[in-house]
């Protein structure tokens, strides 16, 4: 049998949990059982979910749950001890985004003690550079049965996603409608009057209800001790998957993985510098709809999934 990890954790942000959610939903739909990790009360001992645990089983482990990293351990420790194996799927590794991170020798060895590995792009398998069998999922996937609305081309930006890493927007002169809420150390008196608030979407209608623009992918450091501007080029980012979700064309880093696939696509463009902005680029609506239709469907996880079945099955 095969099992999907989902962490239940009601309290976080709207979308926070999207990405999760997603994988547990479309591996169901393909026969993988859950396992369920209440972060609420789960205990740093892990033993309690894994005494149904076979030999010919394997369990995909969505990471990091952000409980205690001793946790993780004793989860993998548990799964192995039952002779399963044990695949970690990555959704964000903190040392390759924060400094001076205490735990990042235990956090690598968690990975290497594994018995494979989901990364988000072939870069970021590299960065690892962890001996064991490595996936790559690529773009993630957005489920949404909501309804595309018919897209006009306009040159509106649009943002959507986590202020604490967008410090850009503070200085940012052009209009743009920012979808997200502002972080507790932000004032709205710090803000461009070019910055137009949206509320934050319902994480399964989004890509319905962000209205037409361009979505721009763009990360800049929080501090000193981040690095989320050099993560962007090795991560899969979910905003990236909401705005091609909701067939909009994109802006993203040249540097990004992604820049390729969106270029050639004609998903797009690319840029060095915000100052690089406004750009002007060709678009095909048609590859749009159908790479849209793709991630709304799970195309990507599916095929994953398949992946890892044959490899370990």
């Amino acid at each position: 049998m095969n099992y999907m990890t989902h962490t239940i954790e009601p309290w976080m942000p709207v979308g926070a949990t999207k990405p999760k959610d997603d994988i547990a939903k479309i591996a169901r739909r393909q026969g993988w059982k859950t396992i369920e990790i209440e972060r609420a009360t789960q205990e740093t001992v892990a033993d309690n979910l894994t005494p149904h645990l076979t030999p010919s089983d394997l369990v995909v482990h969505q990471f990091p749950s952000y409980l205690p990293l001793e946790f993780e351990e004793n989860f993998r420790n548990a799964v192995q001890q039952t002779g399963a194996k044990f695949i970690i799927l990555i959704h964000d590794f903190e040392p390759l985004r924060l400094s001076e991170r205490q735990n990042s020798e235990r956090e690598y060895n968690l990975l290497k003690r594994s018995d494979g590995l989901v990364v988000h792009t072939a870069e970021m398998a590299e960065a690892l550079a962890i001996p064991i069998p490595t996936f790559v999922l690529g773009l993630f996937d957005y489920l949404t049965d909501a309804k595309i609305p018919d897209r006009k081309l306009t040159q509106d930006l649009i943002f959507a996603g986590t202020l604490t890493k967008a410090i850009w927007l503070k200085n940012f002169t052009l209009p743009i409608k920012v979808f997200g809420n502002l972080p507790r150390k932000w004032s709205s008196d710090e803000l461009a009057p070019t910055l137009k608030l949206q509320d934050v979407l319902p994480q399964d209608t989004a890509p319905a209800e962000l209205p037409n623009g361009i979505g721009l992918v763009w990360d800049t450091d929080s501090s000193e001790n981040t690095h989320y501007y050099a993560y962007q080029q090795l991560n899969s980012p979910h905003k990236l998957s909401l705005y091609l979700a909701a067939e909009l064309p994109v802006i993203l880093p040249s540097f990004s993985p992604f820049a390729p696939f969106i270029t050639s696509h004609k998903l797009g463009t690319t840029l060095d510098t915000l100052t690089q902005l406004p750009l002007t680029f060709d678009y095909d609506p048609a590859l749009g709809k159908k790479v849209g239709q793709a991630l709304r469907s799970g195309g990507n996880t599916i095929t994953l999934l398949q992946k890892i079945e044959m490899f370990y099955l």
